[in-house]
């Protein structure tokens, strides 16, 4: 391999959505040379809520543009209980499309110093004396078979991880573990444009509720979206049951102009599913297992992991420095210390048992129960966090 300074990096992102671009933007930022890549090409559409809590520019460290969100963004969460019961909380939350917004955090690792090349795709990596190679390859043909050298490696490629499945193929399962389905409707409901519409029913997602939302899409049109998820039983039967039921009591009707949905076959419900790296390889999001059922949204601890991720290896990089050449602190140990309390939330949520109820009596019972106590945490945690830093977050819902 040539080891000019075109291919040798202090750090290398693969995977150029949230966590990627988060990660890619702090260690630029920091003066590290860093190269982002991602295998497709951008702006790219990708299946996602896009429903996220206003810290997450907290995170992020910057503004989010206006222009970068939908036309309606949420001010009401509506919950609505197997039995019909509805309860409405005045709830502010971000709402955005993936493909802006994602296209806007490229955009920002880049203003802070990151190379960013789309259409680039990590072939094969192996260790090598103080870090990795890496082979890539676009789809453009320019870059085909080309190596690239870095200290560090960050892998934020998603729940479908190509480094992780090398380095630990016994995460993932030959059938998909947990599904999701939405559907874009253009035309009229009788629903709030500006609310989260959460449906708590055994029959239409096991894992936790069915919604209902609004998205602006690039022709710059409102539509309506209605999607589930589950981990087991039909995606399919429970989606046009629920879609069904919206169509009669909310007299929802147009025309379904797009369906979107992906799966995973890595396994969230194994104890060890949550794997922070190895080395010098740090996973950050998805590809991490940091995925979070209960709560329902992932993006503020892709990002978290991502800032985290960042800071952990920036603090390594200065240990060497001071250290006159001796081996930096281990970056691993320090990026998992760092990300200790997070997990700790994710795990506790996990053992939650709201994604483990055969019938809706047992959910109603469940969620009567504990509605008191969640929604004074809510809010208490929802106060605290307006003045905490942004590695102190608890995330929402605690």
């Amino acid at each position: 391999m040539n080891e000019n300074m075109d291919n040798f990096y202090d750090v290398i992102v693969v995977g150029g959505s949230i966590a990627g671009s988060v990660a890619a933007k702090f260690t630029a930022q920091a003066g590290l040379k860093t190269l982002l890549i991602e295998k497709f090409p951008t702006p790219r559409d990708k299946a996602c809520s896009g429903i996220q809590w206003h810290y997450l520019s907290k995170i992020i460290g910057e503004k989010i543009p206006r222009e970068r969100l939908c036309k309606y963004q949420i001010k009401n969460v509506i919950i609505e209980y197997p039995t019909g019961q509805q309860i409405k909380a005045p709830t502010k939350m971000l709402n955005f499309m993936r493909k802006p917004f994602d296209d806007w955090l490229n955009l920002l690792a880049k203003k802070y110093g990151a190379t960013f090349r789309d259409s680039t795709k990590l072939i094969d990596f192996k260790s090598t004396e103080g870090g990795y190679i890496l082979e890539l390859n676009s789809s453009n043909g320019k870059s085909n078979g080309l190596e690239v050298k870095c200290k560090y490696l960050v892998d934020a490629s998603g729940m479908q991880s190509d480094i992780r499945r090398k380095l630990r193929p016994q995460d993932f399962d030959k059938k998909y573990a947990g599904k999701t389905i939405n559907y874009y409707i253009k035309g009229t409901a009788d629903m709030d444009p500006e609310a989260l519409y959460q449906f708590w029913n055994v029959k239409w997602n096991d894992v936790m509720f069915a919604w209902v939302y609004t998205k602006t899409l690039d022709d710059g049109e409102t539509y309506w979206v209605v999607g589930t998820g589950c981990n087991d039983g039909s995606l399919k039967e429970r989606q046009e049951s629920f879609y069904h039921y919206i169509q009669e009591k909310y007299n929802l009707r147009g025309e379904i102009i797009k369906r979107e949905g992906f799966g995973s076959n890595m396994n969230f419900r194994e104890k060890d599913s949550i794997w922070l790296g190895n080395k010098r390889i740090l996973a950050i999001g998805d590809a991490a297992g940091l995925i979070d059922e209960v709560r329902g949204v992932g993006m503020d601890i892709a990002a978290l992991s991502g800032r985290i991720a960042a800071q952990a290896i920036v603090r390594a990089e200065k240990e060497q420095i001071s250290r006159k050449g001796r081996l930096p602190e281990d970056v691993l140990s320090l990026y998992q210390h760092k990300m200790r309390r997070l997990i700790v939330q994710l795990q506790k949520n996990r053992q939650k048992p709201q994604n483990a109820f055969s019938s809706n009596e047992d959910l109603m019972h469940y969620l009567k129960k504990s509605f008191t106590s969640m929604t004074f945490n809510f809010l208490l945690q929802m106060a605290l966090n307006k003045i905490r830093r942004p590695e102190k977050l608890v995330l929402l819902p605690p």
